[in-house]
């Protein structure tokens, strides 16, 4: 039998044993507490660097491919549509005759919006003075678009320069490149051209890069499609022409110039597309779309 005073002694030894692992529990708990709150931490840590890591990626190949530049142009071609319904109004409002092939070809082609705008001010611009002094520099290949205002609305055969005059403007700006005389101009070519008989219902013929050349005083030969042929006309200080099938250049038929070339490919201006003049093009992307090709040279 134990007496009181060791009842109470064994009472206070457990009540301080319930005690200690009351303590020791909570403390337990607060240390496996701290222990989750630290693990998620980390993994927020981990995620957000993966994120910012994935994020440097997408940016790198976004600049490295134009992926930003082709958004910004993609959402200025999904607004073209709203865009000509706007024109197809005005014209409709104001009852002027608009041909239908010019609304077409700016579904094609935004870059000629301001053309197609101004179409019911053509009169305006035809027939008007041209000063190329600010398109041109001496010893560059001028960059002249077909649908240029000051002489896109003039005639060319039944169409329009700034529709059908990819060969006359072609030819200006070699024309330009060789002779320095501000006094060409694609409308004068394109009456060039229609005068010597180089102008069919298909467009431009391709004796206009051969005989017509050599009538301009200039002197443009066939070549065959080589990547040779072509670097070693640019080499010799030459131009070639390409008649270009459809592709990236054209839905029908379209004259570009080849003005150089780098390691990246050949540089090409193009009369109706500013944007396809201001990169590189690799011997495989155009020689599979070249019908047919000519070297054009300046006279001593």
């Amino acid at each position: 039998m134990y007496s009181q005073e060791q009842e109470l002694q064994l009472i206070s030894v457990e009540r301080d044993r319930l005690d200690s692992y009351r303590i020791g529990s909570v403390q337990n708990r607060a240390s496996l507490h701290r222990k989750r709150r630290r693990r998620q931490q980390r993994r927020r840590l981990l995620r957000s660097g993966i994120l910012c890591l994935t994020a440097i990626a997408l940016l790198a190949i976004c600049f490295q491919t134009n992926w930003i530049a082709n958004v910004l142009d993609t959402s200025f071609v999904d607004s073209l549509p709203k865009k000509i319904r706007k024109l197809e109004k005005k014209v409709k409002k104001e009852q002027k005759e608009y041909p239908m092939e010019l609304l077409e070809a700016l579904e094609q082609n935004e870059e000629m919006y301001d053309f197609a705008e101004n179409y019911t001010n053509r009169e305006e611009y035809q027939g008007k003075a041209i000063d190329l002094s600010d398109s041109y520099e001496t010893g560059s290949v001028p960059l002249l678009m077909q649908w240029d205002k000051r002489w896109g609305y003039d005639s060319y055969g039944d169409a329009m320069i700034g529709l059908a005059g990819c060969g006359p403007t072609c030819m200006a700006m070699a024309y330009l490149y060789f002779t320095d005389d501000l006094g060409m101009n694609p409308r004068k070519m394109a009456e060039y051209a229609q005068d010597g008989g180089y102008h069919s219902e298909e467009g431009t013929s391709w004796s206009f890069w051969t005989e017509g050349a050599n009538g301009l005083g200039l002197t443009g030969e066939q070549i065959p499609l080589s990547e040779d042929r072509m670097k070693a006309v640019l080499d010799q200080g030459g131009l070639v022409v390409c008649s270009m099938a459809p592709g990236d250049f054209t839905t029908t038929g379209h004259f570009i110039l080849l003005r150089g070339y780098d390691v990246n490919g050949f540089l090409v201006n193009d009369p109706n597309r500013k944007k396809n003049s201001q990169r590189q093009w690799d011997y495989e992307t155009l020689s599979g779309q070249i019908k047919n090709l000519w070297a054009v040279y300046g006279r001593n």
